[in-house]
């Protein structure tokens, strides 16, 4: 098959982390390492404005619907229910009209796009990235999946035996594939420093997160508590997207921070930040503290990096990452295992140094946006009955 093929990718949800940065990364990947393959991404107008830009920066083609994520928040589930079927109707218009050969789903909430393509008969991809879902949505998810989706793909393991194992789904057409990483845009060789801080002296411990409670952002401060009655020459900076949505979970951090004797001299929000390479290229030390993820972007993305990384025992980063040797893995929940493999890093910067070699090397042989690409296109080959070549 000579011609392209052209996928539609929804997102309900817009606002901009870890999954629309690895939606961006496999649009781009599929185009940028000539599989033939066009992606036209479909997300809300509402909070989706770095999306928006982080696509049409890439090349990649986007529409911007009237379409609403799925939330606890009154108001937004009143709209979530209420324009449920219009929603739908305006999908499946949009992808009746484009002529796709294929949608794509990303997350187990989007009931919306993967009814309008089986009403389309266009073939369904949906790809599950989480491990810590409502029940009720989990059981909906697979309900659907089971007769909407011609096949599935999982960011990891740990999602596969979350959504799918000892399921009716086990017999789907299935694929594992991590969430990628741009090794050419994340290369220590590359990337300039950044500039706020460079300003600052002394050693600094970053982390890149959403405000959101399952990214363990309180052990981070906790951690923090502990490390500055040692160490007088830490500072600790969060570069995290704050949403109208996470603004309790917000005010509760920054309640520990002045209840732990904080102050900005010691920790600082940054906010979403443009340069992620940069602000990787500045840091001494990288932690992750999420209690439940999938495939971590910003873990792979400051491995690329070379740092010396920290990380909670979440999702594919035992599967990514050897513990030792190229990073360090600790339990969920556990500021005191945080501190304790950060202080062997601040007495060790060798071992550090050595760590982040190997991570590199890690990542680039098995996580580069190229390899997640060429995955990518098999599988939708595979749904599409196309053979390789």
């Amino acid at each position: 098959m000579n011609c392209e093929i052209k996928i539609c990718s929804v997102d309900e949800e817009g606002r901009f982390g870890g999954p629309e940065h690895r939606i961006t990364q496999v649009a781009k990947g599929l185009e940028a390492y000539g599989h033939k393959m066009r992606t036209h991404v479909v997300y809300p107008t509402d909070d989706s404005e770095r999306f928006g830009r982080e696509l049409t920066d890439r090349g990649i083609t986007c529409s911007a619907l009237n379409i609403t994520r799925l939330s606890k928040e009154k108001k937004i589930f009143f709209k979530y229910v209420i324009r449920f079927i219009p929603e739908i109707i305006l999908l499946y218009s949009l992808f009746r009209r484009e002529k796709f050969d294929l949608v794509q789903a990303n997350g187990s909430q989007q009931f919306k796009a993967a009814i309008a393509a089986k009403f389309a008969g266009i073939p369904l991809v949906w790809v599950l990235e989480d491990e810590l879902m409502a029940g009720s949505v989990r059981l909906v998810c697979k309900a659907l999946a089971k007769h909407l989706a011609a096949g599935v793909i999982v960011t990891g393991k740990r999602v596969y035996d979350y959504y799918i194992r000892e399921s009716v789904l086990e017999s789907k057409p299935l694929a594992e594939i991590n969430p990628p990483v741009d090794t050419s845009a994340f290369d220590p060789e590359k990337a300039g420093g950044s500039a706020e801080l460079k300003r600052e002296k002394g050693r600094k411990i970053v982390t890149v997160s959403g405000i959101n409670a399952t990214k363990g952002l309180e052990y981070f401060i906790e951690m923090v508590s502990m490390l500055v009655k040692k160490y007088d020459d830490l500072t600790f900076y969060i570069a995290a997207p704050k949403f109208r949505s996470q603004e309790k979970y917000y005010r509760r951090l920054e309640k520990q921070i002045k209840d732990c004797g904080l102050t900005e001299d010691n920790i600082k929000f940054l906010g979403m930040l443009d340069d992620i390479p940069a602000f990787l290229k500045s840091a001494d030390i990288f932690v992750f503290t999420s209690i439940s993820e999938s495939g971590p972007m910003s873990v792979w993305e400051a491995m690329a990096m070379m740092k010396p990384v920290v990380s909670t025992d979440v999702g594919a980063v035992s599967e990514n990452m050897e513990d030792g040797e190229s990073g360090f893995i600790v339990p969920i929940k556990n500021a005191a295992a945080l501190c304790e493999k950060v202080e062997i890093l601040l007495e060790n910067p060798s071992l550090g140094k050595k760590m982040g070699e190997k991570a590199r090397k890690a990542v680039q042989e098995k996580l580069d946006i190229s390899i997640a690409a060429g995955k990518y296109a098999s599988f939708y080959k595979k749904i599409l009955n196309i053979s390789e070549k």
